[in-house]
């Protein structure tokens, strides 16, 4: 959480949409952050932008004179208490240093982690997206390259995971997988309470229902 006046960093107004791509450096501002890291940002250029206004701060973690952290900051709503203080809203990084952004973060008003979205073969698309409520995971979603682009040649143009996990309170309960990237989970497993498999269920004619199931 940051307020009006913050020192730490350099902060410029900016916004973001969801694009994988980093702020092209044509005009630079720089200072180091109380860890020595570099900070700086084009205030000129950021066309990945939208119009919904941030306050941003940017790292060069690796020192290698690229950004490859940024952080936004959103104004507390109306009806909050607080007023006039900026709370973490979404977190990119560039995790092999490619100059793109490869896993994006986002927060909820209370700061807690929310959605978290990775390209995980660094391809420019997103592959994992995982979903959590305060900050622990309950749900995770897989994208496969090679089924999706199956997957858009179907009448319906859209994007299904091809694996989705269900987790409680950190333990994974369920795994639904569309093993022939045609959109439809054919295959469900079962996990107990201590994350074993409890049992397989398995849809044999592909009509999106479970003919089988298998117990353990």
């Amino acid at each position: 959480m940051i307020k009006h006046g913050l020192s730490f960093g350099l902060i410029v107004f900016c916004a973001l949409p969801l694009m994988l791509s980093a702020c092209s450096s044509s005009k630079k501002e720089t200072e180091t952050a109380a860890d020595g890291h570099v900070v700086y940002m084009d205030v000129e250029s950021c066309s990945r932008f939208d119009n919904s206004e941030m306050r941003v701060q940017v790292y060069d973690m690796d020192r290698d004179g690229h950004v490859d952290l940024w952080k936004f900051y959103a104004n507390k709503q109306a009806s909050d208490e607080d007023q006039g203080e900026y709370v973490i809203a979404r977190k990119e990084l560039d995790m092999n240093s490619d100059k793109k952004v490869d896993r994006i973060m986002f927060y909820n008003q209370k700061e807690n982690l929310i959605r978290e979205e990775v390209d995980s073969n660094f391809d420019g698309n997103i592959d994992w997206t995982h979903i959590y409520d305060n900050g622990i995971l309950i749900r995770t979603e897989f994208f496969s390259a090679d089924c999706n682009r199956q997957a858009l040649d179907s009448d319906t143009h859209s994007l299904k995971p091809n694996v989705m996990r269900v987790f409680r309170k950190g333990i994974l309960t369920r795994e639904d997988i569309d093993t022939k990237c045609d959109g439809v989970i054919d295959r469900v497993t079962i996990f107990d309470a201590n994350g074993e498999i409890a049992q397989v269920g398995l849809d044999h004619d592909n009509d999106g229902i479970i003919d089988e199931w298998i117990r353990y």
